[in-house]
């Protein structure tokens, strides 16, 4: 069995308003209408920290937080026990905040899921960051019906306000995020640095300049979420079907909970390593064909760097040692743009690199 973190995230339903339907919602969970008690949670936490566990990240999850009556109090107990506090609410219901409540240092997730509705709450938006609360993040859920049009409406309205945004994988069978977003003008991605909500994949983008997040589920052996919902009992996620009552975990363990998500029969998908081998015996790894269709993508070593989460100065150098071993030049700055771009060569290794992962799709890193 993995031994999960003894550092954990929490995620926290405070009452049970939620009808069940919401398409930003990626659990759908109706439940009864009841909000859960202070003291359960000053509970929660006493057990657990009793065990050895420590808190990290919060995640106040919808339905609206500002509804419970006793949030001041539920604020303080979950702000003494953890390290970040972030609360998600539907842009709706943004009058309903009470900042009175939040700290600086809390992070805001504003849940969106149409343009239009984005573009109407926009002057309640920047009335937050004039009075001084500024960690506001916008999570868009990508479904079926949103299109590419819709996608850069966002890009756009963030970018001008230097909004944080993130994409968010919607609930939908054969929906890829990445590769919808990979395929527009002025967009490419870089690689996994982190997880939201404890579980769920980032990865950090670019849309000309600006910055935003792409959230996707993935496969996470050691998921340190731990979730506590209105009717005191706990999971290891709003997904999960094994629930035990808070009071239980004075014996339990977490490593008992079972993973909705990731069960711990073994499974094994094939997957396969590509590189190239110039005429002359000389081989192009993996990590170097990536830079280089990264370059044909964003002509930014800068954004490469950030990218693959590496120096600048190693990404020159990989370059610089691959042109040496092939004896050609491969990338060039126009001259007229002053951006670096592939030569005729660079563009040839990128062309057949490209055409290979097209033809071993789901089998490649």
């Amino acid at each position: 069995m993995v031994e999960r973190s003894r550092e954990l995230t929490l995620l926290l339903h405070l009452h049970g308003m939620c009808p069940g339907h919401c398409k930003i919602c990626p659990w759908h969970l109706p439940s009864p209408q009841k909000y859960i008690d202070p003291e359960t949670i000053s509970r929660f936490f006493e057990i657990l920290r009793g065990r050895g566990y420590s808190f990290n990240d919060a995640f106040m999850l919808c339905p609206n937080p500002f509804s419970h009556p006793s949030l001041d109090r539920v604020y303080r107990i979950v702000r003494d026990n953890c390290k970040n506090i972030n609360i998600l609410i539907p842009v709706n219901e943004i009058l309903s905040l009470r900042l009175g409540v939040l700290s600086k240092y809390d992070r805001l997730l504003l849940l969106v899921d149409s343009f239009p509705k984005l573009y109407s709450k926009r002057h309640s938006i920047l009335a937050l960051e004039s009075h001084g609360f500024d960690r506001i993040e916008l999570i868009f859920p990508i479904i079926p019906k949103v299109n590419e049009l819709e996608i850069r409406e966002v890009l756009e309205f963030c970018r001008v306000r230097g909004l944080r945004l993130g994409f968010i994988q919607g609930v939908s069978e054969g929906l890829s995020l990445p590769s919808l977003i990979s395929k527009m003008k002025d967009v490419y991605i870089g690689e996994e640095h982190g997880f939201f909500v404890g579980c769920l994949s980032e990865r950090t983008a670019f849309y000309k300049d600006f910055p935003f997040q792409i959230i996707i589920s993935s496969y996470r052996e050691s998921c340190n979420t731990i979730y506590l919902n209105n009717l005191r009992m706990v999971g290891r996620c709003p997904l999960s079907r094994d629930y035990h009552r808070v009071e239980e975990f004075k014996v339990l363990d977490l490593n008992d909970l079972e993973c909705p998500n990731n069960p711990r029969e073994l499974s094994f998908t094939p997957k396969m390593k590509l590189s190239l081998i110039s005429p002359t015996g000389v081989e192009i790894d993996e990590m170097e064909l990536r830079i280089l269709d990264m370059v044909a993508k964003s002509q930014s070593l800068r954004h490469i760097a950030e990218g693959l989460k590496v120096s600048h100065t190693s990404i020159r150098k990989r370059i610089m040692n691959l042109q040496e071993r092939l004896s050609a030049k491969l990338i060039e700055r126009d001259p007229h743009t002053g951006k670096i771009c592939l030569t005729k060569m660079g563009w040839k290794i990128v062309d057949e690199y490209r055409r290979l992962r097209r033809r071993y799709k789901g089998l490649t890193l």
